[in-house]
């Protein structure tokens, strides 16, 4: 009887020691614990009075341009002229959302269709702007119309010049070949007067591989978030 006793009265000192023991042990593996490293600011970071001064500087000499642009100001629509309707209410773009798991997912995208052979440079920021109608030439709704906005494509160095690709199905075979798009830029925007692109590259001939499924292995991301938001 007395050793049942004795045994019972163990018991909490027992626990107690174990929740002791523990919590020493979740402390000393804590501080053993590598603590993550240390991430150097980036050259590029810049200051909060230096984003502000860079944002007025764009409403005061060209957002303001753009308005009038879209509202059919006569002196600036005779330097650079328009089809499109006036608008007097249109409001340009400030601002561009990126979302965290979209940059994660896009990059990793990337990553993933990119063949090692191509080597990711980098990333380049392309500025467009949304045609005056309701669909793209290929039926794709278009979400602002008018509105400025960018596009994202990979880049990689090309003959020491750092260039932005996308890969593409020319004969819908699944065979994928690198297209630059500083090369069709170039091709879409000359005239017959003009020297061809410098450097062209036969994207052919470059770089070819075969992907699953067949299509476009396309590189390029759009439809990111303008503020203001789109009032139309």
């Amino acid at each position: 009887m007395d050793r049942k006793t004795n045994s019972i009265g163990y018991l909490p000192v027992i626990i107690i020691t174990a929740i002791i023991t523990a919590i020493i042990m979740y402390i000393i593996l804590c501080k053993l614990k590598p603590d993550p490293p240390i991430v150097e600011k980036p050259e590029e970071i810049i200051s909060i009075k230096d984003a502000v001064e860079l944002h007025l500087s764009y409403r005061k000499n060209r957002s303001c341009i753009i308005k009038a642009y879209e509202g059919q100001d006569s002196t600036i629509t005779s330097l650079c002229s328009t089809r499109r309707k006036p608008d007097p209410n249109f409001v340009p773009s400030l601002a561009f959302d990126l979302d965290k798991k979209f940059l994660e997912q896009y990059i990793a995208y990337v990553n993933q269709i990119t063949p090692d052979t191509t080597d990711i440079t980098g990333y380049r920021l392309y500025i467009g702007n949304y045609p005056d109608s309701t669909y793209f030439r290929d039926g794709k709704p278009i979400p602002d119309r008018r509105r400025n906005t960018f596009f994202i494509a990979p880049t990689t160095l090309v003959e020491n010049e750092t260039r932005g690709f996308t890969f593409v199905d020319r004969n819908n075979d699944g065979e994928q070949e690198i297209l630059f798009l500083e090369d069709e830029l170039e091709l879409r925007t000359s005239t017959p007067s003009q020297n061809p692109p410098k450097a062209k590259v036969n994207t052919a001939s470059f770089f070819s591989f075969t992907s699953q499924g067949g299509g476009d292995q396309s590189t390029l991301a759009n439809e990111i978030g303008g503020h203001p938001p789109n009032a139309q």
